[in-house]
């Protein structure tokens, strides 16, 4: 008996006509008949019996069609629990982090992570959020790590809540920044929404043109040479190394530009065992407390 036998077997038995079934299965009727007729030749029984009112199933035809159900979710049970397991034995995640979440937080968190789980691998991909976003509505990462605040069919978790600073060689009046230089860099739309905001909102125009790098290390560099100021979010970790003058960016009101770093992963996708337990350790050992 084949696969396909036991198939047809059990949608004859749930709907006893020859035509529907044939159809239903995507064969001629002809064809149909041929493996019937095999399987009471198989098994040396009569399954059906034809009559003016159609299909009647003998009292072997009742077993074996009764059979062929349970075989079939027997089957299918098996071959969920045989992908289950080629899964969670890959043990690859495949994460998207922000370039700066990379450099200052991510690599100490994987290494505390495969501490207790050494046979899981990571793959990371390192691009601007919303880039990032995106990849994680078209399936192409597991989970992500970003800044600022996306909406879609994601799950979130917050793990983070950065504040945003005037980085300058030396200090200097906000009202003198129309004046200076500034130093762009690499970022994604949510921090250039925040950053132009605040302009907006202290000085009451666009923000103005700037030379343009590419990440923010190099800013840092270029600042402490003296060629102008940035203004960005620092990670509660960064280090000094340029000793440059960190002033909190506030607005008007006093209050702190924030910004927030999510840990996301899809509402869609099939989670795996592996990627449960991932999930699980960010939002009960990284998730912010209290929020």
């Amino acid at each position: 008996m084949k696969d396909s036998d036991w198939e047809i077997l059990y949608e004859l038995y749930k709907n006893p006509n020859m035509t529907k079934v044939a159809n239903l299965l995507y064969m001629t009727q002809p064809s149909l008949t041929k493996r019937l007729q095999h399987m009471e030749s198989e098994f040396q029984v009569t399954i059906v019996n034809r009559t003016p009112k159609g299909l009647e199933f003998t009292e072997e035809g009742e077993f074996l069609g009764k059979q062929a159900g349970q075989y079939l979710e027997f089957l299918s049970k098996t071959k969920e629990k045989l992908k289950e397991f080629q899964e969670n034995s890959e043990g690859v995640i495949t994460i998207g982090s922000s370039y700066t979440y990379s450099k200052y937080t991510l690599t100490d968190l994987l290494v505390q992570y495969k501490q207790k789980h050494p046979n899981v691998e990571f793959n990371i991909i390192n691009e601007q959020s919303n880039i990032l976003f995106r990849k994680m509505l078209e399936d192409a990462i597991d989970v992500g790590f970003i800044r600022g605040d996306y909406d879609g069919a994601v799950n979130k978790t917050l793990i983070g809540r950065n504040e945003a600073y005037l980085v300058t060689k030396e200090p200097v009046d906000f009202d003198m920044l129309p004046q200076m230089q500034r130093i762009g860099y690499k970022t994604n739309d949510r921090t250039k929404e925040l950053l132009d905001n605040w302009w907006q909102g202290w000085f009451g125009s666009e923000a103005p043109g700037s030379m343009i790098v590419g990440y923010i290390d190099v800013s840092w560099q270029l600042i402490h040479k003296g060629l102008g100021y940035t203004i960005c979010f620092l990670p509660d970790n960064f280090e000094n190394t340029y000793d440059l003058c960190l002033t909190p960016l506030k607005n008007r009101d006093g209050s702190s530009v924030t910004r927030n770093t999510w840990f996301i992963y899809s509402k869609n996708k099939r989670i795996t065992r592996v990627l449960e337990d991932f999930i699980d350790y960010i939002e009960k050992e990284v998730a912010v407390k209290g929020k």
